[in-house]
């Protein structure tokens, strides 16, 4: 604001300033014209009162010879004759003569000025008065008007130093009411924007005056009482918010878990048939034991056999509940390929899976990936049970075929390579016109009670919260690929793509 009232009192002093200067121009010309008319008087008094001559040798009268000891370029005719002042103006004589032929031919006082310029008043130069004498003869006189004016110009000097500083006290009276008026509450508008604070310790505060400002600083007031009511509106809408999230989240879990449980339900299912063979084996060399005939040799033999039996059994229990412990979403360093390995031998021995082929084709050189393991093993085991019920749906059991296949590719927005996972299946496959709505929750082509519809929704959202993409292309009738994409982790993110791996796992159940 200091550089604001610096400027304002700059301004004000300069307009002020101004408008003397203009108002003494305009004054200038008719005090100009006032004291011409007043000399111009003055000569005709005193040409008037000239005596008349006493003949041609008869001495210059008195009044005249002051009149031209005052004014040295001034002249004078009188008597038939011109009469100079000291520095002998031609200039002067010239025009004088032509003035006083003029009043002998018209008999009548004459007067006129001599001026470079007519509307110029410092191109003037001489005063011309003529006046017909009671002699029958004719006084003249001429002086400069330097001598006119000569009075005027230094009142001037006075008047400019009156007029300086008639400016000061206008611009100063001009600035003070300017800054009580205007200055000032804009000022203490600033102040209160600056220290305004939402708890009301330091309120916004209007001015009380009548004019635009106050009218400026109460409609401010409104609008921060309008801010402050939409922020409180806007404050509690984020709390409902909050809380509809935090349902949401929990509704998104319970969806997670409803499908993870639906597919590990389907496993445990397998996992009761895949356990009868070595229960049944281990409770006949249970029974073996019993017998009394047995020898030491064939005791430890049955016992290391049973043993072995009730280890394949505690091994696959171990993965079933691998299958059904809840990620908590914390991403680990882990190789993609073999949990995908692993994934397959287990897989391998379900009933969903008799019949088909299931391959293995690691293309990538490496599969290092960090995030959330237990979530990538559902989002691969639900691709799973799907293409197998797409096989099972196109009654293609016996000649069905299940590929998982790894490659490195680039990201499209030229972020970090990615593991690309391909499950693709030579199943019924899904018509073009719903392969946009495959990924909506409860979306299913399965027959009501074969599935939740949940599937391919919440493997999108995983694939998602690990920075990945997943997609899916189908053609009906002919199989369905579903594409995983997730960044590989940063040591791996400059290996190079290779050709087919050298490792290829095929089983058939």
């Amino acid at each position: 604001m200091k550089r604001i009232k610096l400027t304002l009192g700059l301004w004000l002093l300069l307009l002020a300033g101004a408008s003397m200067l203009v108002t003494n121009f305009v004054i200038l010309p008719f005090w100009a014209m006032d004291v011409l008319a007043r000399e111009t008087r003055h000569l005709q008094r005193l040409l008037a009162a000239v005596p008349p001559s006493q003949g041609k040798q008869s001495s210059l009268p008195p009044t005249l010879g002051a009149l031209l000891a005052d004014a040295p370029e001034g002249c004078v005719f009188w008597n038939e004759t011109h009469y100079s002042g000291q520095h002998q103006d031609t200039f002067c004589q010239q025009g004088l003569a032509a003035l006083v032929t003029m009043a002998a031919r018209t008999g009548t006082v004459q007067t006129t000025v001599a001026s470079l310029s007519p509307l110029d008043l410092l191109s003037l130069r001489h005063l011309y008065v003529a006046v017909p004498a009671a002699s029958a003869g004719i006084a003249a006189a001429g002086i400069p008007i330097a001598q006119v004016f000569h009075p005027l110009w230094a009142k001037e000097q006075v008047i400019a130093v009156y007029l300086v500083f008639n400016a000061v006290v206008l611009a100063a009276l001009a600035f003070f009411r300017l800054l009580k008026a205007y200055v000032l509450p804009v000022d203490r508008m600033v102040q209160s924007a600056e220290n305004y604070q939402s708890d009301g310790l330091h309120p916004f505060l209007a001015e009380k005056s009548a004019n635009e400002l106050g009218q400026l600083s109460r409609s401010i007031q409104a609008m921060v009482q309008r801010i402050e009511a939409d922020k409180h509106k806007l404050t509690e809408a984020v709390g409902e918010l909050a809380v509809k999230n935090s349902l949401l989240e929990k509704n998104q879990r319970e969806m997670i878990r409803a499908e993870k449980l639906a597919a590990v339900g389907r496993l445990a299912a397998g996992l009761a048939h895949e356990i009868g063979n070595p229960l049944g084996v281990a409770q006949g060399y249970l029974q073996l034991l019993g017998m009394e005939q047995c020898t030491e040799q064939e005791r430890d033999e049955y016992t290391g056999k049973a043993l072995r039996e009730l280890e394949r059994m505690d091994g696959l229990i171990r993965r079933l509940l691998d299958y059904a412990r809840t990620g908590q979403g914390a991403p680990t360093l882990f190789d993609a390929h073999a949990l995908l390995a692993e994934m397959i031998e287990d897989l391998a021995v379900q009933p969903f899976l008799k019949g088909m082929a299931l391959e293995f084709t690691p293309q990538a050189e490496s599969g290092e990936v960090c995030v959330d393991r237990e979530q990538l093993r559902q989002v691969i085991l639900n691709g799973v049970l799907n293409a197998a019920d797409a096989i099972d749906a196109a009654g293609r059991r016996d000649s069905g075929k299940i590929t998982i296949a790894t490659t490195r590719e680039n990201a499209p927005d030229s972020g970090p390579p990615v593991l690309r996972i391909t499950i693709a299946d030579n199943g019924i496959g899904i018509p073009a016109a719903l392969l946009d709505a495959v990924f909506d929750p409860f979306f299913t082509t399965k027959e009501p009670g074969a599935g939740t519809g949940l599937g391919l929704s919440v493997s999108l959202a995983l694939v998602e919260s690990m920075g990945g993409r997943m997609e899916l292309r189908s053609q009906a009738g002919e199989g369905t690929a579903v594409l995983i994409a997730i960044p590989l982790a940063a040591k791996e993110a400059s290996a190079e793509s290779v050709g087919p791996g050298k490792d290829e796992t095929e089983l058939r159940t």
